[in-house]
């Protein structure tokens, strides 16, 4: 019987055998890795993008089919976000839960892919088949744990990393199949399907994050590698066209002036020089994931092509003639290298992006490092050295489980990440900046008036020096200004603010803003609510404009006005819970009990401190009413 089983076990391929074990096995270890992101808070760009975007907060906004022609709106990430915000509003466990989800079955797919590779070699290549299962088990895994992946699944909004990484490697372990396919069984509906669905993979990546957008250059690069005749030749012709296709089509991009740019802060040459400065940061990460940043400070400096730069292009071109020379020694270690430089190419390449490092962008050509290293174990352990390969990989993964972990702490609060952010890169103005604004939000839960005073001078202080930085310059004296208002430090707020207008016209608003706060202060009303209505005319998405002159209107007894402006401003930011008890007082004086409770309610479930003497006074008269 035993013979029996190991001869049916023989008869099943290698890709298939398993499955669930490994599975089960990538999500523990996953789960494990990520179990302290649940409860992070929004950071960065997720407010922006999730928490005050009118777009994701309604589902009826993606009907339009303008919307998922837009790639560079990233409609199926963005379209991820409003499901999201339709089933659980803000509540951010949520979206983290589906970010870890997507990760797990984004590590599954590169085992997947990994395991059909590793089952193509063959032993006549001096590759020892004993080492497949761990092999392709080791990629996935360095794929799921590597703490360089985190700024990709715990920052919220870069979902759309993730998403674009598990199309595209879905594409290729798609096109594959489907080549292999066609090529031993003709073109029938089983390779036509598979091959369909590899393209529409593809364009679902792209949909998802444009730097998809080089799946083809990946299908190609399997093609070269890995794609085989019945007759164990490479379809040459095949190959030649698609790359000769390919490149044409670059071609044209590139003089009708279509390769796009994010900024014009910096040439395409300035840029990927900078980019070359940037890639034995990059190889160190890899090698050693310590002191990561979630803002790296990358300051483009004279000359061009510095030391670091030709450092980086010696190493660049270091890998690739080494990705030449092991194509046919190690195909593996080769396939990996090019796979990197492909999964890089978008945003480490000629197509200027703002931020010049991040780590995210290391998420998808980290399955190329893991292919690097399965190479290496299958071509030059020996097989008695398992044990060995076992113990180590377990010590790493461990290693990499707790990197991960620590990392993932970073992220618990936008507090906790700029204050490691100032701790890795001190001058950075954008840091001091963010965390000047992380200050400023914590003050809020000040446990004394004193120690409220104390944090928004400290929040002061760091917009003050993050004014150094000219990249920061508008954003610093705004809310520099807004920290001066809160202070009551009227005529400080009005200067900075006036200093922005002036060099920033769209931001004519926060002017007519402090003023009309100054005028409400100082018991001018209707001039108050004359700067306001200006001000909301120029800018209808900030939410204190619609607070103050709902507080005016409250002073003026336009109670039902007054509501309407403070439930305008909770849309705009819910975070502003106070405005709940607010709402409850107008419905009072307008003498509808029934809504004044319902608010109140609303207020005490929020965690805001509520007058138990008002809450029963309110629900006696609405019994008795």
């Amino acid at each position: 019987m035993k013979e029996k089983n190991k001869d049916i076990e023989r008869r099943v391929p290698f890709y298939k055998r398993h499955i669930n074990q490994v599975i089960a096995l990538l999500f523990i270890a996953g789960l494990i890795a990520y179990s302290n992101t649940f409860y992070g808070a929004f950071c960065w760009d997720d407010k922006a993008q999730i928490l005050t975007n009118e777009n994701i907060q309604e589902l009826a906004y993606f009907s339009d089919l303008s919307v998922w022609t837009d790639v560079n709106y990233r409609p199926l990430s963005k379209f991820s976000f409003a499901l999201n915000w339709y089933l659980g509003g803000d509540n951010v466990v949520g979206y983290h839960l589906v970010n870890l989800l997507l990760h797990l079955l984004t590590a599954v797919v590169a085992y997947s892919l990994a395991r059909y590779t590793l089952s193509l070699l063959s032993p006549a290549d001096g590759f020892d088949e004993r080492f497949k299962k761990i092999s392709a088990l080791f990629v996935a895994l360095l794929f799921l744990l590597h703490p360089l992946q985190t700024m990709a699944v715990t920052y919220i909004v870069q979902r759309m990393t993730v998403m674009a990484a598990l199309f595209y490697l879905l594409a290729v372990l798609l096109y594959a199949r489907g080549r292999h396919a066609y090529l031993y069984d003709g073109l029938n509906r089983r390779s036509m399907g598979l091959l369909l669905l590899a393209l529409l993979s593809g364009v679902l990546g792209v949909m998802s994050k444009q730097n998809a957008v080089s799946f083809p250059l990946a299908f190609i690069l399997y093609e070269i590698f890995f794609i085989r005749k019945p007759d164990g030749r490479y379809c040459k012709k095949y190959v030649f066209s698609s790359l000769a296709i390919f490149f044409a089509a670059f071609l044209v991009v590139v003089f009708a002036g279509l390769l796009p740019v994010e900024t014009t802060q910096f040439t395409r040459l300035e840029y990927f020089s900078a980019q070359l400065g940037i890639f034995h940061k990059y190889l160190l990460l890899i090698l050693f994931p310590i002191s990561q940043n979630v803002d790296y400070f990358i300051i483009l400096k004279a000359p061009l092509f510095g030391a670091r730069e030709i450092i980086g292009a010696i190493l660049s071109a270091g890998m690739l003639v080494l990705g030449v020379f092991t194509f046919r020694k190690n195909k593996l270690v080769s396939f990996g290298i090019f796979w990197f430089f492909i999964a890089m190419s978008v945003e480490s390449g000629i197509i200027p992006i703002r931020d010049i490092m991040m780590e995210h962008r290391m998420y998808l050509p980290m399955f190329g490092i893991g292919m690097v290293i399965a190479g290496i174990i299958m071509k030059y352990i020996p097989y008695r050295s398992v044990y060995v390969v076992y113990i180590t990989g377990i010590i790493v993964f461990m290693l990499l489980v707790l990197g991960t972990y620590n990392r993932n702490k970073v992220w618990q609060s936008e507090l906790t990440l700029w204050q490691d952010g100032i701790e890795k890169s001190p001058g950075n103005p954008r840091v001091m900046n963010n965390l000047g604004l992380a200050i400023k939000a914590n003050a809020r839960y000040a446990t004394s008036p004193q120690q409220r005073i104390n944090d928004l001078h400290k929040a002061i202080s760091y917009f003050s020096k993050s004014m150094t930085g000219d990249t920061i310059f508008t954003q610093a004296y705004l809310h520099r200004g807004l920290t001066y208002l809160e202070l009551e430090e009227y005529e400080k707020a009005l200067l900075d603010v006036q200093r922005v207008a002036l060099t920033k016209p769209k931001y004519a608003y926060m002017k007519l803003y402090i003023e009309g706060v100054i005028m409400a202060k100082q018991g001018m009303l209707e001039a108050a609510l004359d700067n306001f209505n200006n001000a909301i005319d120029k800018k209808d998405d900030f939410a204190m404009l619609f607070t103050w002159r709902g507080l005016v209107e409250a002073e003026m007894e336009e109670y039902g006005l007054a509501i309407d402006d403070f439930n305008r401003s909770l849309e705009i930011n819910p975070e502003q819970t106070k405005l709940c008890i607010n709402i409850s007082n107008l419905y009072f004086y307008l003498h509808d009990y029934g809504r004044a409770l319902e608010w109140i309610r609303k207020a005490g479930d929020a965690g805001e401190i509520v007058d138990p003497g008002y809450l029963q006074m309110l629900e006696s008269r609405v019994l008795i009413k």
